[in-house]
C-alpha cells in the first residue's frame, strides 16, 4: 500500500482512508464500490476522464450512501442484488473545483464472475489484481482504495 497522501495527475489527493461504523457515517455526497472476484477488483474505463476507476457516483436526493452505492453499481456495471459491506470513508482534496470531499466506500465479494453491462458512462471493464502495477491510464487514487479495501 502507498503512503498517504497520494496525488493523481489532475492534482487530486487521497488524504486518508478511515474505518468507521456505518451507523456513524455522516451524510456524504457519493459512494464507491470495490467489487472483488477471484482476488481481482472490477475497474471501469470512465468515458469522460478516460481512466480506469471504481464504479460509483453521486448520491441522489433522499438516498443513503448505501442506496447510492447499490444504484451506481447497477447502473454502471449491470450488477444487481449483491450484498455490500461498508468498508471505509475516503477523504480527498480535489482540484477542480478546489474542495475537500469524503466518500463512502463499500465492498462486495462476487463468487462468480458477473455478466457486465456497459452504461453510457463507461467504455469497458477490467479485473485488476491489487498486487499488479498501476498503469498510467488508471486512477492511482481508486487503485489505492481498491487495494486497501479488497484485502480487508
Amino acid at each position: 500500500m502507498a503512503v498517504l497522501p497520494l496525488r493523481d495527475r489532475a492534482g487530486n489527493v487521497l488524504l486518508a482512508v478511515r474505518p468507521l461504523a456505518e451507523r456513524e457515517l455522516p451524510s456524504l455526497p457519493a459512494a464507491l464500490v470495490v467489487a472483488v472476484h477471484a482476488g481481482a477488483v472490477l475497474m471501469m474505463l470512465d468515458r469522460r476522464r478516460r481512466q480506469w476507476e471504481l464504479p460509483g457516483g453521486v448520491r441522489e436526493p433522499g438516498e443513503t450512501c448505501r442506496e447510492a452505492a447499490v444504484r451506481e453499481l447497477a447502473e454502471e456495471t449491470g450488477i444487481h442484488g449483491v450484498a455490500l459491506t461498508f468498508a471505509a470513508v475516503a477523504e480527498f482534496a480535489l482540484a477542480e473545483p478546489a474542495r475537500r470531499e469524503s466518500l463512502a466506500v463499500y465492498r462486495t465479494e462476487l463468487a462468480t464472475a458477473p455478466r457486465l453491462t456497459l452504461s453510457d458512462e463507461g467504455l469497458g471493464f477490467r479485473w485488476w489484481p491489487p498486487g499488479d502495477p498501476v498503469d498510467a491510464d488508471m486512477s492511482p487514487l481508486d487503485a489505492e482504495l481498491a487495494a486497501r479495501v479488497a484485502t480487508t
